[in-house]
């Protein structure tokens, strides 16, 4: 049934893809992928659902493929699909716009719903399931408000920001609310999507271990093929997202002596005034908020405050750790974390005078001196994928 505020899903599909041409049309299951994804979000409750494509000669079987399943379509300039986005918002009117992507069959109707509400209930302009990513990656889901996609098309100048249509919402929290949905299953490091022909020989293994039919969801498809990411490497520094289970230890490692005398206060924070701010920044897109451990014992956490493109870094390690190379290990992971997406192209941090374990940490993570800012040192480094 049409939903109460206008529901607008758009799935962007087209041929060109540089790693594996063709590969929305890649047969699974003995069909179309893209017409398996469609047959899956048949049950999928929204008001208008849209194939969004390019207006290339070559992308006429996509068209033709959703057209045959009974889809509308929208066709558009190849590379800038947020323009293909706004123009399916123009021909379909409607408060919330759903983004889905052509190589990932497996996308759950059921999750989606889930992401939706999330979205509703935050009262957002952008919410998905991957800031932190928590599910496989292959079921990611985007929910945008309408007003937020057409600002996006309105100011958003970049390149990267054309091609992948929501990096300028979720690029500037200071502009627009940000909300995730988390699975609480810690399943990012699984892959169910298709980027390369080894991805689609995993997906149609997958999907004929499950029969075939496409008719299962992504819990029944994880109880039966089980996590498969490889373990890290034994003694590897792993990030993973705070919880609430980590309030007094984050507490406790702001109030050791060299935090306290490092920080820019220069002052202990009071356990009420640590739990308010700790608790804003649990499962928020615009704080990338992480614990480093190895072999599952906690040796700090590094953060990372998002606005308008540029990712404000905080570095603390465990009094018992230091001194062993753990600080560079820290920023490292997190250049790699901040590598894997478009949300950040420039990591910065202040360092205090006389802080020279932090300075050598800094440096050795190829950051380098852009400055003085405030009787601090700044340092910086970009992101390569910027």
């Amino acid at each position: 049934m049409p939903s109460a505020e206008p529901v607008l899903c758009v799935i962007q599909a087209r041929m060109g893809s540089t790693r594996l041409p063709g590969k929305v049309l890649a047969d699974l299951a003995g069909r179309p992928m893209l017409q398996f994804m469609l047959e899956r979000l048949q049950s999928l409750n929204v008001d208008h659902l849209v194939v969004a494509t390019s207006s290339l000669d070559r992308d006429d079987p996509v068209a033709q493929v959703a057209a045959t399943a009974g889809v509308e379509v929208v066709r558009g300039p190849e590379d800038d699909v947020l323009g293909r986005y706004a123009l399916a918002l123009g021909r379909f009117d409607a408060a919330t716009v759903i983004r889905l992507t052509g190589d990932c069959p497996l996308t759950d109707p059921v999750l989606v719903a889930e992401v939706l509400a999330r979205h509703r209930d935050a009262g957002a302009d952008y919410t998905s399931n991957v800031f932190p990513r928590s599910y496989p990656k292959g079921l990611d889901v985007e929910v945008l408000a309408a007003p937020a996609l057409r600002a996006a098309h309105a100011d958003a100048t970049l390149a990267l920001e054309r091609e992948h249509v929501t990096p300028f919402l979720y690029r500037h929290p200071e502009r627009f609310r940000l909300a995730n949905l988390d699975s609480g299953l810690g399943l990012g490091r699984e892959r169910w999507t298709v980027d390369t022909p080894d991805d689609l020989e995993a997906m149609r293994h997958l999907v004929a271990t499950m029969g075939g039919s496409g008719g299962f969801s992504w819990r029944d498809a994880l109880a039966v093929v089980g996590a498969q990411a490889p373990a890290p490497p034994a003694g590897a520094l792993v990030l993973r997202p705070v919880t609430a289970a980590d309030e007094a230890r984050t507490l406790a490692w702001r109030n050791d002596p060299d935090g306290v005398r490092f920080s820019p206060s220069g002052e202990p924070i009071a356990p009420g005034e640590h739990r308010r701010w700790f608790i804003s920044r649990l499962d928020n897109p615009a704080t990338r908020f992480r614990i480093g451990e190895r072999a599952g014992v906690a040796i700090g956490c590094v953060r990372v405050d998002v606005e308008d493109a540029h990712g404000r870094v905080s570095l603390t390690v465990d009094g018992a750790h230091r001194g062993r190379g753990h600080a560079t290990a820290l920023l490292r992971a997190v250049q790699t974390d901040i590598a894997a997406d478009l949300q950040v192209d420039q990591l910065v941090a202040d360092v205090a005078p006389g802080n020279e374990p932090s300075r050598r940490a800094f440096l050795a993570a190829g950051f380098r001196v852009a400055g003085a800012v405030d009787g601090f040192d700044r340092f910086t480094w970009d992101n390569a994928r910027r």
